[in-house]
């Protein structure tokens, strides 16, 4: 699968390459026969950004991106007159869409209906017992996500559950009552009882509100990221949780809320979260990194009553993943979790490994001692993580699925193919010479961009939103820096002092220093700092730009940079993303000293 995965990630790179090449050929036209290089530079800014919330219109209508890319088609098709350039894109496209199709999964074909969110494809199956082959998997739905499987949308109900419930006890001998304790949705509120407050994150379809709402829990807050998910179980989930009066439903990213909520919970349930479909060998950062965190876990202790207590479900595919999370909440609650195993041949859905703790252990230890077969249940199911020292999981180095800080292999790979086949073709791709000037200051762009969009997840939340406003934020600033060049209140020169000025404040200037604002002060502040690098280094391109000779091999060059910018953002894996400010400084030191 890895290999698979690294074929076709190469596949859409050279797709993507040789899509626009000919559109990158007409714009350095453009720009080379242009007397205002300015005036033309800021059309193409307002254009991306056209672009860029027509898409996330797009996503918002929840559209199939099939559609999408044959408008992009028809338009780019349009727009390049090369006759042989048009049929040639035209080709790779079509390849590209088949492709796609060819390796989509294709055992859903009788799916319920097949949506699309502003984070990923969805596609959900109605499950229902056979009377020719009865299972224990109860009814209801199975949530798919990119065509992996992601959640159970199921009745949970003792009464729904019956003759399921019994073909259990004839294969395992327990009795109806223990086999409840297999229930991860229904598990938390064994170890606490009288409880009124609770906060679920990655509410999801509904499964945990289900079982909360079962508990006669009061006061249930829901967090899910994403939107689409909320209105499927709203529609779908057998038991309607999300239709209760008891249940307040917030739309936003697990870790933003935990830096916002001020409310005190008994119980804080992280369910299983975004990244347990590991979707892509290729991606690690993901949706919920953040939610795992030192500074996360802290988060969690802040908000639970004095008697509280943090149930984590996770599915640890690696040893040292399950090693690495029972480090991470010892070292901030103090003493090791409750660590487990709950599985219940899908009786209950497909559990997980359990890490459960308390501000108070003595609740625990209570809870224990009172329940003999909770006991047994959390003793016989154990699972102990070796203790040898692991890297803990923090802000600067989120990166669940790495064993420890180095290079991922298949990133080092992608990298190497990339640069040999862009060296072993770069006479017939580069007609010009580079200009190296504009390369570096391209790395120095994208790679501060990334680190950027990283920062803005930990103040905003890893949401679509945030990118958009966050790259809104970066364009509006390059169009201030087009202003101000045009105006002549400002050259390169002095762009370069302010600049490197503004990268040491990020460095030294800490972020959660922004979370002790709120509202409109904090968003404005926080964009303000973290985006005004992008107006300097605006100031430096475009003076640049519009001086330069060839504005092609300008133009062209500065691209080139941007990709070389981020394919050095791996060295995060290996350093931290803060690390990153130090390498862009480097790229924007160079672009500083060379001339051409």
């Amino acid at each position: 699968k890895a290999i698979w995965g690294l074929f076709l990630a190469i596949l859409i790179f050279l797709v993507a390459v040789f899509v626009f090449i000919p559109l990158g050929q007409f714009l350095g036209n453009l720009f080379n026969k242009s007397k205002n290089t300015i005036l033309l530079y800021t059309l193409n800014i307002i254009a991306s950004l056209i672009g860029m919330w027509s898409f996330h219109l797009w996503s918002w209508l929840k559209l199939s991106p099939l559609i999408g890319i044959v408008i992009c088609q028809f338009t780019l098709f349009i727009l390049v007159k090369n006759k042989s350039a048009r049929f040639l894109f035209t080709f790779i496209l079509l390849s590209a869409v088949s492709i796609t199709n060819l390796t989509s999964d294709t055992s859903f074909r009788d799916s319920v209906k097949t949506f699309w969110s502003p984070y990923q494809k969805l596609t959900l199956i109605e499950k229902r017992q056979k009377e020719d082959k009865f299972t224990l998997e109860p009814n209801g739905y199975v949530l798919n996500v990119n065509n992996v499987g992601y959640m159970g949308l199921y009745d949970l109900k003792p009464s729904a559950l019956k003759e399921n419930k019994k073909l259990l006890m004839e294969n395992t001998g327990l009795d109806n009552e223990k086999i409840d304790y297999l229930n991860q949705y229904s598990l938390p509120y064994k170890f606490k009882k009288n409880i009124t407050d609770v906060l679920i994150i990655g509410g999801g379809g509904g499964n945990d509100t289900a079982a909360a709402l079962r508990e006669n829990i009061p006061n249930i807050d829901v967090v899910e990221i994403d939107p689409l998910i909320i209105d499927i179980g709203k529609k779908y989930h057998p038991e309607k949780p999300y239709s209760d009066k008891k249940v307040n439903i917030y739309i936003n990213d697990g870790r933003a809320f935990f830096e916002s909520a001020t409310k005190k919970y008994d119980l804080i349930i992280m369910s299983l979260a975004d990244s347990h479909t590991l979707s892509s060998n290729l991606t690690n950062l993901r949706l919920d990194h953040y939610l795992y965190t030192l500074e996360s876990f802290q988060k969690t202790k802040e908000l639970l009553k004095d008697d509280g207590i943090l149930f984590v479900t996770f599915e640890v595919i690696k040893p040292w993943i399950g090693q690495r999370l029972n480090q991470t909440i010892q070292t901030v609650y103090g003493l090791p979790p409750l660590t487990f195993m709950v599985r219940s041949n899908m009786l209950f859905g497909w559990g997980g490994f359990v890490f459960v703790t308390s501000k108070n252990q003595d609740v625990l230890n209570s809870s224990l001692a009172e329940d003999k077969f909770l006991s047994e249940f959390v003793s016989a199911l154990r699972v102990d993580f070796k203790n040898e020292k692991i890297n803990l999981l923090t802000d600067n180095w989120p990166y669940v699925y790495l064993d420890k800080p180095r290079l991922p292999l298949l990133h080092v790979l992608f990298a190497l193919i990339i640069l040999s086949l862009l060296f072993t073709f770069k006479d017939k791709l580069f007609k010009t010479k580079i200009n190296w000037q504009f390369l570096f200051l391209g790395a120095g762009f994208l790679l501060y961009e990334f680190q950027n969009i990283s920062k803005s997840s930990l103040l905003f939340g890893a949401t679509w939103q945030t990118n958009l406003y966050i790259i809104s934020g970066i364009m509006a600033f390059i169009l201030m820096a087009n202003l101000a060049v045009y105006y002549k209140f400002i050259n390169y020169k002095y762009g370069f002092i302010f600049l490197f000025i503004s990268l040491f404040v990020q460095f030294i200037l800490p972020l959660n220093l922004f979370n002790s604002l709120s509202g409109i002060s904090k968003t404005l502040l926080a964009v303000i700092f973290l985006n005004l690098p992008h107006f300097f280094s605006g100031v430096i391109f475009i003076d640049l730009f519009a001086k330069s000779k060839n504005k092609a091999s300008a133009f062209g060059s500065n691209i080139l940079g941007s990709a070389l910018g981020g394919f050095m953002e791996v060295f995060s894996f290996l350093f931290g993303i803060k690390s990153l400010i130090i390498l862009v400084l480097v790229f924007y030191w160079l672009g500083f000293k060379i001339k051409k």
